[in-house]
């Protein structure tokens, strides 16, 4: 028996319909059709066939990699996959070396502001310490002048020096005063930018893998907190099947179609949701990213899924 009338007898022994394992599948239904009748040519390639085969496989109750072994003989040949596979393992070690540096790229906006601001906030507070400085020596000055060009008997003059010494007393007191202000206001503001350095730190996106999946076609699920505007985008680096729904098995947000790297990025607003899942043909033929940082395939599976949630 051929693995496409294998498969259409246990859909059909589970009273199941075409719509309904495509709406498990996420495979259209003229694919289906064409892998029950063994016509796969009609299939985007011949790497979509073997992973199109295993999700049908599963969703009808079958074991899909005993099903493989067993029809190893009609399907095509994996030597196409096993060339893609490599040269996806060897993207992500060249993409792995630069990345080291990133992070530091990353840091130096922040410490750089830091910078500027603590420079803007020691120059502001030399500037008050000029501005206060010049009336206290034009108040010496002046009193300096006083004292020379009165000329009173020697009982006069103790008197006018005693009045001088506490009126300049009182100047100084004043300035000093200033400074302290001058001080505090400083101290406050360095305060502050520390604050609010500390608050950039707080809010830089984190992305974390929850869980690797495994199997023929697997699974794996990202979580992603202070994600702020939540924009995803893909780009197509070659020949690859898409599919991208929010959240898991809801809205379709782009086509489910065939890709290729004339096609241009595609970019979705996900602030309105908590979830996205992405589906691929191909992993080395796209890229995954949210808010610019791209989000890693952890297997060398041709095919794979991504579910990402947002706390």
């Amino acid at each position: 028996m051929e693995i496409g009338s294998r498969l259409r007898e246990a859909r059909e022994e589970k009273g199941l319909t075409l719509e309904e394992v495509q709406r498990t599948t996420k495979i259209q239904k003229r694919y289906l059709q064409a892998i029950e009748k063994n016509e796969f040519d009609v299939l985007p390639g011949k790497f979509y066939t073997r992973a199109f085969i295993r999700e049908y496989a599963s969703a009808v109750g079958l074991d899909p990699e005993q099903v493989m072994e067993e029809h190893k003989s009609e399907l095509p040949s994996n030597e196409e996959e096993q060339v893609i596979t490599y040269s996806r393992v060897q993207k992500s070690k060249s993409e792995n070396r630069p990345a080291m540096g990133g992070g530091m790229s990353k840091a130096f906006p922040t410490i750089l502001t830091v910078v500027l601001i603590v420079g803007l906030l020691f120059v502001a507070w030399y500037f008050i310490l000029q501005v206060s400085n010049p009336n206290d020596s034009a108040n010496e000055e002046e009193s300096s002048e006083d004292q020379v060009n009165v000329s009173n008997p020697p009982d006069d003059e103790d008197e006018s020096d005693d009045q001088d010494s506490a009126g300049n007393e009182s100047d100084s007191g004043e300035g000093e005063g200033d400074e302290e202000e001058s001080n505090e206001s400083g101290s406050e503001e360095e305060a502050n930018s520390e604050d609010d350095a500390e608050e950039e730190e707080e809010e830089e996106m984190d992305v974390s893998l929850e869980e690797t999946g495994s199997g023929g076609f697997p699974e794996h699920i990202y979580e992603i907190s202070n994600a702020g505007e939540r924009e995803l985008t893909i780009e197509f680096d070659g020949e690859t099947y898409v599919e991208v729904n929010a959240p898991k098995g809801g809205e379709s947000l782009a086509d489910a179609r065939n890709y290729s790297a004339d096609d241009e990025d595609l970019n979705v607003d996900l602030s309105e949701f908590d979830e996205v899942y992405i589906k691929t043909g191909s992993v080395p033929g796209i890229t995954v990213k949210v808010n610019d940082e791209e989000i890693e395939f952890p297997a060398d599976n041709l095919t794979q899924k991504l579910l990402i949630r947002f706390e």
